[in-house]
């Protein structure tokens, strides 16, 4: 799982590099929930222009349960959701410590501490990084993570600093209105 995840988020910082996305060229966004988008095992709303792009991931060498694009001028945000078999004796302790070595590993830097969130009334844990993109840039990122059910669960948001955290709220938004299926 280690090195899978690894490259989960440096497939998700290349990505938000390349620009890959859909067809909405809106900054920001607002705060109204859009439609339902279900993933292996849970569904939540879609925050205002973000779309579905999972079928451009088809081939990849991960196999991401979500991928979803936001559009936001001349660059995009991106969320992906990476769903792993873990096992059930496996516990979010024991993700948060791999996770961050993980991100330290790729060159992230200014990790913040973790902390404990929710998805649907379960523990989960969250942080920020800088993570460097090609071609020079800095993206911010926040994952989530937690154990549900013997998966591993990661909820990543990439997006360019300058434009972090209008996106990072619209990744919030998306998050509570997560539901296990």
């Amino acid at each position: 799982m280690r090195t899978r995840q690894m490259v989960v988020l440096l497939i998700a910082l290349g990505m938000l590099a390349a620009g890959c996305g859909g067809d909405d060229d809106g900054g920001g966004g607002g705060a109204d929930r859009g439609p339902k988008v279900s993933g292996t095992g849970y569904e939540f709303a879609l925050a205002d222009g973000w779309t579905n792009r999972t079928k451009d991931t088809e081939g990849s060498a991960i196999n991401f349960d979500l991928f979803l694009v936001r559009r936001g001028g001349s660059s995009n945000a991106n969320v992906i959701i990476v769903r792993e078999t873990v096992g059930e004796a496996t516990e979010n302790d024991e993700l948060r410590d791999a996770f961050r070595d993980q991100v330290e590993a790729v060159g992230g830097r200014d990790i913040t501490p973790t902390r404990r969130a929710e998805l649907d009334g379960e523990e989960a844990f969250t942080y920020k990084y800088v993570q460097r993109i090609p071609g020079g840039g800095a993206a911010r990122g926040r994952q989530v993570a937690l154990v549900h059910d013997g998966y591993a669960y990661t909820i990543a948001l990439s997006a360019p600093r300058e434009q972090f955290g209008a996106f990072n709220e619209q990744f919030s938004q998306m998050l509570s209105s997560w539901q296990w299926k």
